[in-house]
Order: C-alpha cells, then structure tokens, then sequence
C-alpha cells in the first residue's frame, strides 16, 4: 500500500484499566511520525486528558486507531459508519479478533502500517429493517443481528421467508443473522461455521432451536430473508453488535439483507485469517508455543 496517514482518531476503551497511558503512547508515536492526532470529546473528557479533539459530525481523519478489544472495534466501526475511514485495532481485551495486534507490539505495528506494510480488509456489514403498524427502524451490525426472548422460560417462534418465499418456523431462544466477520462471535457459540471474512455470504443460526432440524443457514449475498413473529410471544428483541438494544412488536416483520456499505480493517502484512483462527482459538502445533 502507498496511502500515507496523517490524520488519526484515536479511539480507546475509557474503561480499561492503564488506558490513559496507553492513550499517551499512542499519541506520542503520532506525535513522533508527524501524524495530526484527534480524540472525541467524550473520551477525552473521560480519561482527563488535554488532547486535541473533534467530533463525530466534524470528523475529518484518514485512520482510527483503536485501543480495546473486539466490543471497542465494533463501537469504532458504528462511530465511523459512513465516512469511509479504516481502522485499525490494538487487542487491550481477552480475544481481540477483530485487532491486528497485542498492547505491548503497539508502536510495532503502527510502525508497519506507516511503512505501508499492510492491506485493507474490506468487511461486508448485515442490516435489517424493522417494521411494524407503518412504523419502520434501520440498523446494522459489523458482527451480527440477534432476535432474542427477554422471558427466559418461553420459546419464541418466528416465520422465515428466504427471497419472498417461505422457509422454515423456528421455535427456540431467538435467530443470530450475522456477517462472514461475525461467524467468529455469537454465531460460533451457538454452532454456527466459520467463514473467511472475505467470503461474500451472511449467516443465519437459530439459538437453543427446540426442533429436529436446527442447522446454520450460509445464505448468498444477494439473498433477502424475512422474519415474521409468531404468536404472541412475550417481549422480544434486536441485539445489534451487542451494543444496542430495541424491542420487538408483536406481528413485526424484519428484514434482513447485507449493507452495500463496508468497514475497512486493516491488517498487517503476514497475517491472514487462518493463523489468526489458529491463535485464538486452536492449539498451536506441537513444538511451537501460541504467539
């Protein structure tokens, strides 16, 4: 890659425990290559740090850097939605799939980035559209979309109807309709497959279904899938990314299809995603530790 940033937002986890000095070297790496830095206001109000800062509707850089785990990443990706700015993640957190490297390689790996040694990973986001009594709500989700119940003891049924024509009723805790990026989070944990980010496909995979068949749909990108609420169920609710919630009326109908729109990512040079699936989540292989 030849693109030179000189324009960064640096976006931390204000809640993590050494995140201010994490901040501060950051900074002065920026400082150090010439690179004009930025915080939002919020953060840095949070973190009591005399920081240049802007916001999101005047915001006006060519890279995020993000300090904090695969939850931060995910705020990041909602807070540059639409401004066609990649971002790049350093792992504060437990997992950090979604970052490119560790705290302590920091400096390291923004070094290779200003080297141009990197690639933009371009990642297909999932949206819905739901509607109910003429009203209608948009959202979309770098990971995934969660249909869930808030009554733990009832089943939930819902209708699906796959390019207009009907599917399958499911009956179980909810529907994780996610991303090729979010076959890594929830979709996982509940049986789902890992897909290469790079794949042009999205998700659908029931939670807890209480029916025979309860196999994970790998459904094309060009695909549309509409889900009707049956019955009268109790509350429910769409979970986007984890980091919104809002409630489901009864009879709705949600749809969902893949956004035309991306999150770019970047990764370092070297790295693909099969040894970052090695070590995050496998053993490593025998004689070799798990760096």
């Amino acid at each position: 890659m030849d693109k030179v940033f000189r324009r960064a937002l640096i976006i931390p986890h204000v809640r993590k425990a050494g995140i201010r000095e994490m901040v501060e070297r950051v900074e002065q790496w920026c400082s150090g290559k010439g690179v004009e830095h930025f915080l939002l206001e919020a953060d840095a109000e949070q973190l009591s740090l005399e920081a240049p800062t802007t916001t999101v509707e005047e915001l006006d850089v060519d890279l995020a850097i993000v300090l904090g785990g695969d939850g931060t990443v995910l705020h990041a990706a909602d807070v540059l939605w639409g401004k066609d700015v990649p971002l790049v993640g350093i792992n504060i957190g437990k997992l950090g799939f979604l970052t490119a490297a560790e705290m302590h390689q920091a400096e390291e790996a923004l070094d290779l980035i200003e080297a141009g040694r990197y690639f933009v990973s371009e990642r297909q986001t999932v949206g819905c559209t739901l509607g109910a009594e003429g009203e209608h709500g948009e959202f979309r989700a770098l990971n995934e979309i969660v249909i869930g119940k808030l009554v733990r003891e009832r089943l939930i049924h819902l209708a699906t109807y796959i390019n207009g024509e009907f599917f399958m009723r499911y009956s179980g805790d909810g529907l994780i309709l996610s991303s090729a990026t979010g076959s890594t989070a929830y979709s996982l944990s509940s049986g789902g497959p890992i897909v290469t980010p790079e794949l042009p496909c999205f998700l659908m995979t029931p939670i807890c279904p209480h029916m025979l068949f309860s196999r994970p749909m790998v459904l094309d990108s060009s695909d549309r899938v509409r889900v009707v609420v049956e019955e009268k169920p109790e509350r429910l609710s769409l979970s986007i990314d984890g980091r919104l919630e809002v409630e489901v009326p009864t009879w709705a109908t949600i749809d969902f299809c893949l956004c035309e729109e991306t999150v770019k990512v970047l990764e370092l040079e070297g790295n693909d995603f099969y040894q970052t699936l090695r070590r995050k989540f496998l053993q490593p292989p025998p004689g070799k530790d798990a760096g």
